[in-house]
Order: C-alpha cells, then structure tokens, then sequence
C-alpha cells in the first residue's frame, strides 16, 4: 500500500486544543455517569458531527457509589473525605475505634491510618492496594484511612479496580494537608470515629461510538480509543486524548473515505474499572478482535507539571512505528515499555483480547487531584506535538 497522509486541519493548532479542553474542563466535575460525564458525551458527538463523522451516544450499567457522608471524626474534629469507590460502607453514625498505624503489629478492632502512603510504599500503589485492603479485613481492622495526594497536599483519589466485586471493609481517602491531627491522635493512642454514610446502586453512564468505513471492507479495522471520565476535571488527565482523538477524527474525515474501517471509542468508566470500554466490548466484540490494531490515547498525554509520559506497543513492529513517530514530532517519553502485554489504561482490555495496540499514556504532578486544571496542568504546545505523534502512527497502521 502507498504511504499515506493524514491531512492536517485546526485540531492540531495550540489554540484549538486549548479551546476544546477549557470547554471540557467548564463542564465539571467527570465522574462516570456525573452531569459532567453526560454532557462530556453530548459535546462530543456534536464535535464530531461538525467534523462530518457519524457518530451516537450508547448506553451502559455500572455501579453507581452516592455517599451523603464520609469523614473522620478525633477529639471533636471532623475530617472530610472521599470513599474508595470500591470499598465499604458504615452504618449511619459511623464505627468508632482506637487508631494506629498500618505499621503496627497489633490492628484488630481498629480502625487504621495508612501513614505509609506519604512514604511511598509500593503496596498502596495501583492494583496492589486490593490485596492490601483484603489482609486488613482478614486481620480484623473496621476501618482504614488512606492519606494520598498531589504535590500540594491536596487529595488524589485511587481508581476502582473492584468496583463489580467490592470490599466490605470501609476505606476513607483524605487529603495530607488535612492530616495533622490524625497523626497527633496516632500519638497519644487517640479514637475517632468513621463514617462512610452511603449505598452502590445500578445506574446508566454513556460512550460515544462511530465507525467511519473503509474503502477496502474486507481490510482488518483500525481503532482509536479515549477515555473521557475521571475523578474531577480532569484537564490534562484527560484532554491531550480527547483533543487528539477531534484531530484524528477531523483528519480522517478530510480524508474522504479512508484505505481501512475506522472504529472510533470515547469511553466513560474509565475510573471504575475500565467499565466503557468493557461494555463497549460486550456488544461490539468483532470491532476490537478483528482489529488490525487499536490506538490508545490514554492518560496525561501533553501534560504540564512533572509529566511521565509513557508510550507502550503490543509487538516489534508497532513499538518500531511508535518510536518513529514520537522522534519526528520530537517528544521524548519518560518510559518506552518493552512490547508485550498491556499494563495499564483501556488498552489493557484490548491486550486481554489478544488485539495490536499502541498506547500513550502516563502520569503528572496533579494526576487524580481538583487541581487537575487547564491552567495549573495542561500544556496545548506540548499536546500538539503529541498529537503529531499520533497522526503518525494512524498514518502507519492504515498502511499495515
């Protein structure tokens, strides 16, 4: 097959990125199935639509967490915080109990502070936390509070990896700027009192989906795929991927008709599990496996503070494309995963469905955090070379 080009269009421009992610950071707070999250998917169908791609809004059930409270109280002190989405409730009114520390040895009846979060401990980090909260639960904690958060103190919420198959023990996360006087309590062998006041309930959140056609049916398809949800609003968690995924799409559909089929995904459910891309493949399975490959436009693609981005391949041959296309936009990726199986983000489903990927993705100083802001965050020159980077791979794997 001939090279091909991509056409360029606006979406590539600082200020078209820039202008597309303030308009998703106004909408709010993104939390799957939120307003925000709605109005996210509404926005981008008519984003779409203007760009002359076809595209719809679907439907999916996931299991909605609504708390009316969730703090700790010591010594008349009340400390605000979030649940673990994945966790368990209390009664109304709390558990009361004697704090210490994850480190102590004697935990029983208690309810534990995690001080070793803020140290690093790689046990609280990323799936291992599971398995973590499940020996506490064994040991017979009633209760634990996780301090994390962003450089500044502020709170940085944890993914929901068990969102379908919680846990029962409670779990409160709390910002370390708000935990001096837990530490105080730890001191002097303080009690306080939990109180996680909420219920999981089913409830709908939406994808938007659109397949452009190829004038070569009988060609595997490629697919793109971004999420859109998140804890807050999420400006450069996850606008470089949306403002990447406009571009690709307005280039596509300058294109005309392209050489291969074109599924296009923007997924919600990305902090509970995966769950939009999973329920996207539940229906439309053949568009993932029958893929020549999926391009997956992860997290903190162009971000501003302390940005780790990290590109990630299935095989040789994309991982060689991949490294190709990020040296001619000249951006330099923190870490180049060896090609293999997924590890992270929604590429993680397309891996297990032993289908090609190319993956951007990674992490920066407000990952997860309220300050996860366009002005605080988010970086539209840097986006722009990133999405370069990703025309070219598009470029590429039309041409495989």
């Amino acid at each position: 097959m001939p090279d091909l080009e991509l056409p360029l269009t606006d979406g590539y421009t600082h200020a078209r990125i820039e202008d597309r992610i303030r308009r998703f950071e106004s909408l709010g707070i993104h939390r799957t199935g939120w307003t925000a999250d709605d109005q996210t998917s509404k926005w981008l169908n008519e984003e779409l639509s203007a760009a002359g791609v076809a595209s719809k809004i679907e439907r999916f059930q996931f299991p909605r967490v609504e708390h009316r409270s969730a703090a700790i109280t010591i010594a008349g002190q009340r400390i605000e915080g979030v649940p673990l989405y994945d966790a368990g409730f209390t009664d109304y009114g709390g558990i009361d109990g004697e704090l210490c520390e994850d480190t102590d040895t004697d935990i029983f009846g208690k309810i534990v502070i995690a001080t070793s979060t803020e140290r690093g401990v790689p046990e609280w980090n990323g799936f291992a936390i599971s398995d973590r909260i499940d020996e506490m639960a064994e040991q017979g904690v009633v209760g634990l509070v996780i301090p994390h958060g962003d450089r500044d103190g502020q709170i940085a919420l944890r993914n929901a990896h068990r969102i379908e198959r919680p846990h029962v023990l409670p779990v409160l996360q709390v910002a370390p700027r708000d935990t001096r006087s837990l530490k105080a309590a730890l001191v002097i062998g303080g009690e306080g009192v939990l109180e996680i006041d909420g219920e999981r309930l089913r409830s709908n959140a939406s994808n938007v989906i659109a397949t452009i056609e190829g004038a070569d049916t009988e060609m595997e398809p490629i697919g793109i795929v971004t999420p859109k949800s998140g804890w807050y609003t999420c400006a450069a968690e996850r606008g470089g991927g949306i403002a990447i995924f406009l571009a690709l799409a307005e280039s596509l559909a300058a294109m005309g008709t392209p050489p291969r089929t074109i599924h296009l995904l923007a997924s919600s459910g990305h902090e509970l599990n995966f769950a939009g891309i999973r329920a996207y493949a539940r229906v439309h399975r053949a568009n993932i496996t029958g893929a020549a490959a999926w391009l997956h436009l992860g997290a903190s693609i162009g971000a501003r503070e302390e940005p780790m981005p990290v590109t990630a391949t299935s095989d040789d041959e994309l991982h060689q494309l991949t490294e190709a296309a990020v040296a001619t936009a000249g951006v330099v990726p923190a870490l180049v995963r060896e090609p293999g199986p997924s590890m992270g983000g929604e590429a993680l489903i397309i891996s297990d469905l032993d289908t090609r990927y190319v993956s951007f993705l990674g992490g920066h100083a407000y990952f997860h955090s309220p300050s996860d802001t366009v002005d605080q965050a988010f970086d539209a020159e840097h986006v722009a070379r990133w999405a370069l980077a990703s025309r070219d791979v598009l470029n590429g794997l039309l041409a495989i």
